[in-house]
Formats: structure tokens, sequence, C-alpha cells
């Protein structure tokens, strides 16, 4: 009597990587083998860059350790797609090259900037927010001129999340800008390419509280030294700072600097020169991992500041990752 051969049938497929037929194309019967491949600009989430699967003697596909758990491609994280130079300023003037700040996100109105975390969740600042829950909002963008934003498609928002800390504005001018961070959360996933891509999250040890010196890099489309919004993005690179710092500085306003709120969820940095502006808000301050030099991550969000062209203050993000990860995590209601 002949057995029947084992057959697995064809390979479900993953997203973000292609399925490759190691024991000859289209084999599917006991023994033979596959291997996934994440594209360019994603990663295995738990195996570099792809798994290898046999056909088992039960008819299903099995990695190495004979489960048939798929992979999961995720973006590669905090990887500029042009290397940075540091020379440069956003308050000044020194355009940015395409590439260097890939995760990017342009604001139209009001004009300001966020961060792309994964393929679903842009974070940025609450005050970009307050009373826009449904902003119009682009990736990959380096020009924001106008005949750019009449060809560009902007992302398609499904939901707006503020701090549950943040609190609205009860005065003309704001002088409380503590828990300034909110994420948004994306209709379809962004896919990532040469102009798009993640930038990392902090990791919860104590190396991501950033020293007073760390360099830093912030980007933006926001005003620079002669008052204009810029076309082009802008870049700086400039360090954390102590906050007396940002206390020292004669605000712009009337206020004086002791009428402002200054939080240990703020980080201060600049060089009295290069700096954030009107148009920056939300956008990362990113240093580079303390674990991989290479790769950066969104260590600040650009808040508010008491003078362009001093030095800012930038919600720091390692202290929201509990929320972060809770808002992300959520699992919709299903209704009944």
């Amino acid at each position: 009597m002949q057995i029947a051969a084992v057959e697995c049938g064809m390979p479900d497929d993953v997203e973000n990587a292609d399925v490759h037929y190691i024991t000859g194309a289209d084999k599917t019967q006991y023994q033979d083998k596959i291997r996934y491949t994440c594209h360019e600009y994603y990663a295995a989430k738990n195996s570099g860059s792809g798994g290898t699967y046999q056909c088992s003697d039960g008819g299903q596909w099995v990695d190495e350790n004979g489960k048939t758990e798929l992979p999961v491609c995720i973006p590669v994280c905090g990887v500029p797609r042009t290397p940075i130079q540091s020379a440069g300023r956003i308050f000044g003037g020194t355009r940015a090259e395409q590439g260097n700040f890939p995760w990017q996100i342009f604001f139209e109105y009001p004009r300001a900037g966020g961060a792309l975390i994964s393929d679903r969740w842009v974070l940025t600042a609450a005050h970009v927010l307050e009373g826009n829950q449904n902003p119009t909002i682009y990736a990959g963008l380096f020009s924001v001129g106008q005949h750019t934003l009449q060809t560009a498609n902007p992302l398609v928002v499904d939901e707006v999340f503020i701090h549950p800390g943040w609190k609205e504005a009860t005065q003309e001018t704001r002088t409380d800008f503590d828990n300034d961070i909110a994420l948004v959360k994306l209709k379809e996933p962004v896919k990532m390419g040469p102009t798009i891509s993640t930038i990392c999250l902090p990791g919860t040890s104590p190396e991501y509280d950033p020293p007073e010196h760390e360099l830093g890099y912030i980007a933006g489309w926001g005003k620079t030294a002669d008052k204009r919004r810029t076309v082009f993005l802008m870049k700086a690179h400039i360090p954390v700072v102590n906050m007396e710092q940002c206390r020292s500085v004669k605000p712009d306003s009337s206020l004086d600097s002791s009428a402002y709120r200054f939080t240990n969820n703020m980080i201060c940095a600049g060089n009295g020169e290069s700096d954030s502006c009107a148009g920056d808000s939300g956008g990362a301050f990113a240093l580079p991992d303390p674990h991989e030099k290479t790769r950066y991550y969104v260590a600040g969000l650009v808040s508010w500041g008491p003078k362009c062209g001093t030095y800012g203050l930038y919600t720091k993000v390692a202290n929201y990752m509990e929320w972060i990860t809770e808002v992300m995590n959520r699992q919709p209601v299903e209704e009944e």
C-alpha cells in the first residue's frame, strides 16, 4: 500500500516579506524548505531578517523549533538614509539633506512636526493637536512648498490621543507645557522606503535619561533667523544643558521666566544660537542610542522655549514610555 505524500500547501504570505523556495520552485511537500526574507527597510521582530521553515510530517510549515508562528517584519528604526552632517541649525538656517531625518512628519496646519515611531503611529506635542483632532499630515517630505503639497498624498488619521495630564491653555500666553505629548494613530500602515522610516523609542534603562553635553539633532520647517518659515527641512546639532540655562533666558513675551513652569518631564537643550522655533513643535530631538551609536532614538519632542535662537524645552519621551506603550497596545472594543 502506497502512503500519500505529505503536502503542506503554498506558504502563507507575510506582510513586508518575500518567500523563497530553498529545495526547488514551488516545492511544498514533506521536508521541503522555504525562507522568509523581510523587504528592504524592514527586519524580523525576533530573528534577524526572516526565518527558515520546513514542511513537517504533520503537513504544516514549521520553523527550526517546530513552531508554526510566522515571522513579523517591522520597520528598521533610527537609521538615517543619508548620514547627518553636524553643521547647520534650524534658527539661522542651513538645509538638511534628503534622507537625514526619514522619521520627520509634517503637520500642515498649524505648521508643526512629528516623529514616525511605527508604521501606524506618530508622536508629536500635545499643543499641536489642541483643537485639531483631524490634522493633515505627510511623511517623506523634504520640501513643503505649495507644489509639493499639491502632489503629495497626506496620511489618513484614524484617531488622536493627547496625554491625560496635558492642561489646555487658560490664558493668552501659555505658561504650562507639562505633559506636552500626544499620539496620532493612522488608518493604514505607512510603507517604509528611501525617504520614510521610523525613529526608535527610548529604552527603560538609565542611559536613556540624556546627560548634560549629550549632542542630538532637531529638524523642522519652522521659522528661521529672518522670521520666515522655511520651505526646505532645516536641522541643528545641539547639546543637552542644565535646566537653569532655560530658566535664565528672558522670554519674548511680557512675562518673566518665573511665570513659566519647568518640570522634570522636560529637557533643556541648545547652545545659545541654534534652536527650534515656531513651526517646529512636535519634532524629534534625536540622540544616538547609547547601545548602538549608528541608530537614533527620540529623546525629546520640540515643546516650547522662552526665546527663539537661545535654548529650548523638549518633552522627555522616556518619562512617557508606559503611557505610549499602553495607548499603542489598546485593542478596539468589538461591537456586540
